[in-house]
């Protein structure tokens, strides 16, 4: 006999996606383990479908990390940008609020490695962007200024309002093009304009 809970993909990933937001959200705020997403956004989606297995919800959890960290594909122009930033004699840094377990793993099996001089974890310094003491602690142990430093990032909030309220620059990259109300530096819909200004 064999269940079927979601209608498809997209059935799933309607009610995975706000659910994964949401406890990103409290994670990155402190107010919630790191348990509760791994795991949770998982059970929840599940549960909410009329599965309630927390043993499955974490063995597919598990799963789902594992089989990230070993993607591949990287967004059009990564490479080329970096080849330049590289040449520049830029020093270039990665900040993160992903999982320790998939992040080093995601960067060697994508070639990202040899770019970048360090990755910043939030889980290794305590505290997740947008927080203060997270981009604090990459400048600092970056030995850089905040007058010379520049974050390039996807998300409004944990990215580019985490820099502007620490006093750096912000790059939103927005290839959707997705309107927004937010004050940045810079905005791009593609990593190749970071070419024509730096």
């Amino acid at each position: 006999m064999s269940f079927r809970f979601f209608n498809s993909f997209d059935d799933f990933f309607a009610k995975y996606m706000p659910i994964n937001t949401s406890l990103w959200h409290e994670y990155q705020h402190g107010r919630i383990p790191k348990r509760e997403v791994k795991v949770g956004r998982f059970h929840q989606t599940f549960s909410q479908a009329g599965f309630d297995d927390i043993a499955v919800a974490e063995a597919f959890a598990n799963d789902f990390v594992s089989g990230n960290s070993l993607q591949t594909g990287v967004i059009p122009h990564a490479m080329e940008v970096l080849d330049y930033l590289k040449h520049k004699k830029y020093h270039l840094y990665i900040i993160t609020n992903g999982f320790r377990e998939a992040q080093h793993t995601k960067m060697e099996k994508s070639g990202l490695t040899r770019f970048f001089e360090r990755i910043f974890i939030s889980e290794d310094i305590g505290v997740s962007k947008p927080h203060r003491a997270f981009f604090e602690y990459a400048v600092k142990s970056a030995n850089a200024r905040k007058k010379e430093s520049l974050v390039i990032g996807d998300s409004l909030e944990n990215d580019i309002k985490g820099a502007r309220e620490f006093g750096i620059d912000q790059v939103y990259f927005n290839p959707e093009k997705t309107p927004h109300e937010e004050t940045i530096s810079k905005e791009i819909s593609s990593l190749k304009e970071l070419m024509e200004w730096l």
